[in-house]
């Protein structure tokens, strides 16, 4: 189980960006389901935050048979397989350890948009280093980064953001990269900040503030 601040705030982060996912695909979900009563107990389960209850219902099981088929339905797979996640994060109703998954499937997750890709790759890093997912490996890195290195800093220069360049030159610790943050959290950020934020948590190192657990996230750059 995570303890530290840094591994409160990855598991923070990647919630709120699968649950991104699962709302960019909305009309993906609604078409999840092989009756009227499972899409409605799946917008449920959307509409709690991807957490699925206790009680399950045949809702679940279409949601993993979602996301074993890629090739019926590439965005409810996506979709499906972040309610996924999201749900074995927050400790849900879900059982499924997702190794079967990730193994047959991470190709297909390569596939996916940058943004989309990386939340789902960060997802199942989280979950495996919590022990909540049992993956054979750790997804590679460039899986997990929504940006390249060498872009982000690319598009820093550009616009003059030294501190945060040089941050993410010298791979700061997690404490220095959340002070950065809760430092900036507040204001409306450009996309090249946005970029370098979300690179420092986005690596193995991440971030981590000193108020892990109400720190506010990342958006989406």
């Amino acid at each position: 189980m995570f303890t530290s601040s840094a591994d409160v705030f990855r598991t923070r982060q990647a919630v709120h960006d699968l649950r991104e996912v699962v709302h960019l695909n909305r009309n993906a979900v609604k078409r999840i389901g092989a009756s009227g009563a499972d899409s409605a107990m799946i917008e449920a389960i959307v509409q709690n935050g991807a957490r699925i209850p206790e009680n399950k219902s045949r809702a679940y099981s279409s949601i993993l048979l979602a996301a074993a088929m890629p090739d019926e339905d590439f965005n409810g797979f996506i979709a499906s397989t972040a309610i996924l996640l999201a749900d074995r994060l927050q400790n849900g109703g879900g059982e499924d350890d997702l190794f079967w998954n990730y193994e047959a499937f991470r190709d297909h997750y390569g596939l996916a948009d940058a943004p989309v890709r990386a939340a789902i790759m960060n997802g199942f890093r989280v979950a495996h280093q919590s022990g909540r997912c049992m993956l054979p490996a750790e997804p590679d890195n460039y899986m997990c980064q929504t940006r390249r290195r060498q872009d982000v800093l690319h598009l820093l220069r550009a616009e003059g953001f030294e501190v945060l360049e040089k941050a993410i030159e010298s791979d700061v610790g997690a404490d220095i990269a959340g002070d950065l943050w809760t430092e900036v959290m507040d204001r409306e950020l450009s996309l090249p900040e946005l970029a370098g934020y979300r690179y420092l948590y986005e690596r193995p190192r991440s971030m981590a503030p000193a108020d892990p657990g109400r720190a506010i996230l990342i958006p989406w750059a």
